[in-house]
């Protein structure tokens, strides 16, 4: 499409409603990633999977990546449920929109350390709840975390 602007020709930019949504979502994430402690993460990595990663200890680094790499999902999972907190809905409702997306990320993330620590059947007990829990607090992190941005106009 041509433009006159002060007697030049100029093109004007089409982009498509898709485009447009994908480019907000960035700006959304990246906003809401802002926030986000690497320390944070790391942190509660030790504290909930060390007793899984000594059984891999040739891929400590990739299961350390992976668990921030699911945390940030979570994270932004929660963080995308604040406008619902914001507009007066509580948690557990925001948390309640989310369940699908929620539990097969659960599911890929249990899945992801049964393949690393197949060889150890009987370290599996609890593992679920373990990632479950994991995920569910950078959730709760997340949705928090947004749901102030929203409070103070700064979405």
């Amino acid at each position: 499409m041509l433009r006159m602007k002060g007697g030049k020709k100029s093109m004007g930019v089409v982009m498509d409603f898709q485009e447009k949504q994908r480019h907000k979502q960035i700006d959304f994430e990246r906003r809401a990633l802002q926030d986000l402690s690497i320390f944070k993460i790391e942190a509660a990595i030790q504290s909930c999977f060390s007793k899984y990663m000594v059984l891999i200890p040739t891929a400590i680094q990739t299961a350390k990546d992976m668990c921030a790499e699911y945390a940030m999902e979570a994270y932004l999972l929660g963080s995308s449920m604040a406008r619902f907190g914001f507009y007066g809905e509580d948690m557990e409702s925001a948390f309640r929109r989310s369940q699908t997306p929620f539990e097969s990320m659960t599911g890929d993330f249990c899945n992801f350390w049964l393949f690393w620590t197949a060889s150890d059947l009987s370290s599996h007990e609890g593992l679920f709840e373990t990632c479950e829990k994991f995920l569910h607090s950078w959730w709760r992190e997340g949705y928090e975390s947004s749901l102030k941005r929203w409070r103070l106009k700064m979405h």
